[in-house]
């Protein structure tokens, strides 16, 4: 099935070089000038990824990424002129899947799409397992949702990307740079960054019985972290 790809810049000649290029890839491309026009075609059509500019006339890049995260599971990807670290850091805490600097090379923007889109297809199959029980912790694969002893609880989309990779490695030692690699990818700010510390942090605080005294996800000096067997 072809999957569609919406692009998001204010930039006419930007979005006429990646319609080209991802049409001779086989993808549907639709395209908008603005954070207004954006949302409403990623709210009113079946959306694959989304390409997602910064600078934006009417509405910050950041802040169209954090609505579309907060209302739909579509993968987005970061491409803009604004490379300082806070701008990529604050666009991955937002639930951005990636950040690419322009200007950019042909090759590498549709390396990285295709990338995204794999993985996506590959949660997409984890979804048929179903739901994982771990400890006093359901996890619901296919609606991305989390309860605590039978209870919903509020989580975010890199929270919960933590959590299930969590339960399939229990009892084992965890180094932070695996971590990164494994959730990340590419995303290379967060191995030295303390945002993985802070999402763990987070995350403890909805999933632990005592959070100051952790369980299931201890730190290991160091190191990273161990998760209960």
């Amino acid at each position: 099935m072809t999957k569609t790809i919406l692009v998001v810049d204010d930039d006419p000649e930007i979005l006429d070089i990646l319609k080209l290029l991802l049409t001779l890839e086989k993808y549907k491309v639709l395209t908008a000038s603005c954070g207004a026009e954006g949302l409403e075609l990623a709210r009113n059509n079946s959306v694959d990824l989304i390409v997602l500019d910064l600078n934006l006339p009417d509405i910050d890049g950041q802040q169209i990424c954090r609505i579309i995260r907060e209302e739909l599971e579509i993968p987005i990807m970061i491409l803009s002129a604004r490379d300082n670290v806070s701008d990529k850091v604050v666009c991955l805490e937002y639930g951005a899947d990636d950040y690419m600097t322009k200007p950019f090379e042909n090759i590498e923007v549709t390396a990285r799409i295709k990338a995204i889109l794999r993985r996506t297809e590959k949660e997409e199959e984890q979804c048929q397992d179903g739901v994982v029980e771990f400890f006093h912790i359901s996890i619901d694969k296919c609606e991305r949702n989390v309860y605590i002893n039978g209870e919903k609880t509020s989580i975010t989309p890199k929270e919960f990307d933590l959590l299930l990779y969590f339960s399939e490695k229990k009892g084992q030692v965890l180094s932070r740079d695996d971590i990164v690699k494994d959730i990340w990818g590419k995303n290379t700010v967060y191995s030295w960054s303390r945002s993985l510390d802070v999402h763990v942090k987070n995350l403890r605080q909805k999933v632990e019985i005592n959070p100051k005294n952790p369980d299931i996800i201890k730190t290991v000096s160091g190191v990273g972290y161990k998760i209960k067997k």
